[in-house]
C-alpha cells in the first residue's frame, strides 16, 4: 500500500505584555512570595481604581507562572482550515476524514520559554516531531523536526495559536492517531499529544 504523506504548519501570534513586579528588599523573593506581592499590588491598584497598574500586575504573575509551568498544548481540536489565530478557528465536527482531505489540527501551547534578546526583544521557538499509527499501535510514518520555527516580538507573547497541516493518501479505511510531539527550543520542556481519526 503506498502512502503519501504531505506535512504543513501555520503560526499565529497575538501578542500581550508583561509588567515587572517589585521584590521585597534583602535578596531574591521565592515564588510564593513573588506570586503573593503581585497579587497584592493588584488588590491595591484595584482599590485606589488603577487598572493600568492592576492589569500590569496580573501580567507580572503570568510571566512568572510562565517560567514555572511545564510545556502543556491547550485546546487541541481539529478544525476546518489552516487559516486560524488564536482563539478564532472553525471547529470540526467529529474526526472523520476522507482518504487524502487535510486534516487540520489546532494547538494552544502554554508556558514555553520566551528569552529577552539584548536588542529587547522577547524570543520564543518550537520544534516539532509527529507519528502516524494505525489502530494497533504499528507506525506507518512519521518526521523529526517537521517544524522548526523562531519568532521575535517586543511584547511577552502568551497567546500563540499552532495549526498543523497532515495530509495522508493511501491510507485503508479504519482508525489511526496522529502522534505529535512539540518542543521548546529554549529549554527541555517538551510534550506530547495524540490525535485519533478515522478514514471513511
Amino acid at each position: 500500500m503506498k502512502r503519501l504523506m504531505v506535512v504543513g504548519l501555520v503560526l499565529v501570534v497575538f501578542v500581550g505584555c508583561r509588567g515587572k513586579g517589585k521584590a521585597p528588599v534583602g535578596g531574591t523573593p521565592s515564588i510564593s512570595d513573588s506570586f503573593e506581592l503581585a497579587f497584592t499590588e493588584f488588590r491595591n491598584s484595584m482599590s485606589a481604581q488603577d487598572y493600568l497598574k492592576a492589569v500590569l500586575s496580573l501580567r507580572s504573575s503570568l510571566a512568572m507562572f510562565w517560567a514555572k509551568s511545564p510545556l502543556i498544548l491547550h485546546n487541541t481540536r481539529f478544525v476546518k482550515g489552516a487559516d486560524n489565530s488564536y482563539g478564532i478557528y472553525d471547529p470540526k465536527e467529529g474526526s472523520d476524514f476522507a482518504d487524502g482531505e487535510p486534516v487540520y489540527l489546532y494547538i494552544e501551547p502554554v508556558g514555553y520559554t520566551l528569552n529577552k534578546s539584548a536588542e529587547g526583544f522577547y524570543e520564543f521557538a518550537f520544534k516539532a516531531d509527529f507519528q502516524l499509527m494505525d489502530d494497533a499501535g504499528k507506525a506507518l510514518g512519521g518526521q523529526n523536526d517537521f517544524a522548526n520555527l523562531s519568532f521575535q516580538s517586543w511584547n511577552f507573547n502568551t497567546e500563540v495559536a499552532l495549526t498543523f497541516t497532515y495530509t495522508f493518501s493511501g491510507l485503508a479505511k479504519g482508525k489511526y492517531k496522529i502522534v505529535t510531539t512539540v518542543k521548546d527550543a529554549y529549554s527541555d520542556k517538551k510534550t506530547t499529544i495524540e490525535n485519533w481519526f478515522n478514514i471513511l
